[in-house]
């Protein structure tokens, strides 16, 4: 599978499992362009799990968004395209700067890690095959290899399944935030 097959696959799955979230709502193009940039940066890493070709499953961290943004800054005009559904929204634009405000880490809890848990999805298909314990595993030996002593997870209030799975992987609620005004996510820390 070529990277370019591999982002595409990863920023489906994003949309087909993680679709309650906003950032799915600014389409394919935009999540390939945001994968490809967590997958090249110094500081994150995209982690798959395949099968014959096809994406079973993924996970992202690391230090947070900020670079990541600033690296898919690197190809303005895939961006833009990307994007250019979305400008035409003021309810997205406003929740495009909300993200951004997030990113930089403003509005959250004193104290907390820098690394961070971004994102994890399951194909349908391969879900209740330990897939999910696999890729949290292999992200909790790669940020152990990076000196990281423990990561945050952000967690919307609504989703139950996810607070339950954290949970198991040994993750411990610390604090409530608000990323999207009105909304209330769970920020869960994991010590290593």
């Amino acid at each position: 599978m070529t990277p370019n097959e591999r982002y595409r696959q990863v920023a489906i799955l994003h949309m087909q499992c993680l679709d309650r979230g906003f950032l799915a709502t600014l389409g394919q193009d935009f999540l390939a362009l945001m994968y490809e940039a967590i997958d090249q940066a110094d500081d994150s890493l995209l982690i798959t799990e395949e099968c014959n070709g096809e994406i079973a499953g993924f996970i992202t961290g690391g230090a947070g968004m900020g670079a990541i943004y600033k690296r898919m800054l690197r190809s303005p005009l895939r961006l833009g395209w990307a994007l250019a559904p979305a400008l035409i929204s003021p309810a997205k634009v406003r929740r495009i700067l909300e993200i951004l405000r997030y990113s930089s880490n403003a509005g959250l809890p004193e104290g907390l890690p820098d690394a961070e848990l971004l994102s994890l999805a399951v194909a349908p298909q391969w879900r209740g095959k330990s897939v999910a314990d696999r890729l949290y595993a292999a992200l909790v030996d790669e940020f152990s290899r990076r000196g990281v002593e423990a990561f945050r997870i952000i967690v919307g209030e609504a989703l139950a399944p996810a607070h339950r799975f954290y949970q198991r992987m040994g993750a411990q609620i610390s604090s409530e935030i608000e990323v999207h005004g009105g909304e209330k996510s769970m920020v869960y820390v994991h010590r290593l």
